[in-house]
Formats: structure tokens, C-alpha cells, sequence
């Protein structure tokens, strides 16, 4: 294992440019169940930058509105408190998430691409699911990779290398080579940046374990685990017969999620077709 001071890595996670306030507020109010809309598009008019784009944003062709949106109160009833989240945090991170990271495999937009698929997959396990999941799921599903964004702002492309190295050489899987060359995964940073933030427990639970499968997972983790897994199927090209065989294989490696969720699990052929349809068409307004 390559020595890493980890309280170093820590104070680097918690260096990251904080959200803006309306963000993380914004953020707590969808997390209340009882959030009154009219404090949502409060906390949003207060901050003009946020305003507009969140607009510009909502009347996207891709969300088949009739009619154009021009107050925030109209986006609010419209996209409603997850979606509108989702935005705001699209907002403020896509340009941080849209550089490229080679070492782990992902080209400049790959990574924010693979956020808002696994975003727009667990709002699709949300609508089907037998377990309640609270509006911030999709958000959790969002940021669930941003450790690796820090992990290579902190170590830079030389030291990153090593992890590509570690996964070849010794037949690991990048998660495996993460810890077997930094000590610990790209989820408990993005855990520590996500706490600092303030995003709340459920954000921060279904971040730390996105990579688990597990019966003990809450149904927010599970959700974002089983999103993360389809967010692979979501954006790869049209699937060949051994494409398809690996989406099999990745759906039986996540079986103890189905249970967690009460969701059937042929569901999740359907799920990623429609997240896919989704996505598409989506693309506009998270750009």
C-alpha cells in the first residue's frame, strides 16, 4: 500500500468549494416529507444566479411542459423537490465532474454522464419500488462518484496512475486498487465531502456504500447501489449479445438489493430502458 496521510486527504475533501447556500438549503427542505413548496421557491428566488439557470433548465423541451415556465414557483410545481435538486446540484458541479479521469477508464463528460444516468435510474427505482425513498435518493445517485474528482485534484495524474496499475497488474477492480494503494475508496471521500456540505444522512449513506450489495443496506443505499450498477447499461451503446450477458450477470450480483427495495427484479430490464429513453432526452437540461 502506498503510505498516504489520510488526515491530509480528509482536510483536502474538506477544502472543496462549498455549495452554494441556497444549495444546501434547498437540499434540507426536500428532505422534509412536509416541505411547504412555497419556502422551496423562496429559498430559490433568493438567489438570481440559481434562478436562472434552474429556468433555463425547466423548460427544456425534454420535460414536455406545454407551456413555457417563467417563475420559479411554476418550476417548483412542475419538477417538484427531487428533480429540482437534482438541477440545482447540476448547477453547481457539472463543470467540476465533466473532466476527464483515464485512470479509471472515463473520457471529459463520461463521469457526469454516469451521475445523471444513475440519478435518472433511481428516480425509475423510486416510482417501482415497494420501500418508501425519500426525494433526495436521486441526488445521493448524483454525487455517488464525486470522491473520485477529489481523489484526482488531491494526487494529481501520476499518483492516480498507480491505481490503473494496481487494477491491471494485480487483478483488481478499481475499487480493490483504490485501497490497496490510497487506504481507503473514492465513497468514503466522497462521504466526508458530502458531510461537509451538509447534504444530510441520507445523501451521505447511500454515497458511502454506492458500491455494496448487501442485505444490511438501508433502502437509500441500496437504491443508489442498484442505480450506480445501472448506470453502465444506461449509457453504453446499443448492447451486443455479450453485453447483454454482463447485464445479466451484474443484475444477479445485485439480487440482495430487490429485497431491500421490494422491487421485482425483472424490473430492472424495464427500469433501464426507460431510464435510458430518459436520459436522452434529459441530456439538455443537466448540460
Amino acid at each position: 500500500m502506498m503510505w498516504v496521510d489520510q488526515d491530509e486527504l480528509a482536510a483536502s475533501a474538506e477544502s472543496v468549494e462549498p455549495l452554494p447556500h441556497s444549495v444546501t438549503r434547498l437540499a434540507a427542505l426536500a428532505a422534509d416529507p412536509e416541505v411547504d413548496i412555497r419556502e422551496i421557491a423562496e429559498v430559490v428566488s433568493l438567489d438570481v444566479s440559481l434562478t436562472a439557470d434552474l429556468l433555463r433548465r425547466a423548460n427544456s423541451a425534454a420535460l414536455g411542459g406545454r407551456s413555457k415556465i417563467t417563475s420559479v414557483d411554476q418550476a417548483v410545481i412542475r419538477l417538484g423537490p427531487a428533480m429540482l435538486l437534482s438541477l440545482a446540484m447540476a448547477s453547481s458541479l457539472g463543470p467540476r465532474m465533466g473532466k476527464a479521469l483515464p485512470q479509471y477508464g472515463l473520457q471529459a463528460g463520461d463521469l457526469w454522464a454516469r451521475s445523471v444516468a444513475a440519478s435518472v435510474a433511481c428516480d425509475g427505482i423510486r416510482s417501482r419500488a415497494g420501500t418508501p425513498l425519500p426525494a433526495e435518493t436521486a441526488t445521493a445517485a448524483l454525487l455517488h462518484d464525486f470522491g473520485k474528482v477529489v481523489l484526482a485534484r488531491h494526487f494529481g495524474d501520476r499518483v492516480l496512475d498507480l491505481v490503473a496499475v494496481a487494477a491491471e497488474n494485480d487483478g483488481l477492480d478499481l475499487l480493490e486498487a483504490e485501497r490497496a494503494v490510497f487506504g481507503l475508496t473514492h465513497a468514503h471521500i466522497g462521504c466526508v465531502v458530502a458531510h461537509k456540505w451538509g447534504l444530510g444522512n441520507a445523501i451521505v449513506d447511500g454515497i458511502a456504500h454506492h458500491h455494496e450489495s448487501h442485505e444490511g443496506l438501508s433502502p437509500v443505499a441500496a437504491a443508489v447501489s442498484l442505480a450506480c450498477t445501472m448506470s453502465i447499461d444506461i449509457t453504453a451503446p446499443e448492447p451486443s449479445p455479450e453485453q447483454v450477458q454482463r447485464q445479466v450477470d451484474r443484475r444477479e450480483l445485485q439480487s440482495p438489493l430487490f429485497g431491500i427495495l421490494h422491487l421485482e427484479a425483472d424490473a430492472y430490464s424495464d427500469i433501464v430502458e426507460e431510464s435510458r429513453r430518459r436520459f436522452s432526452e434529459l441530456a439538455e437540461h443537466y448540460a
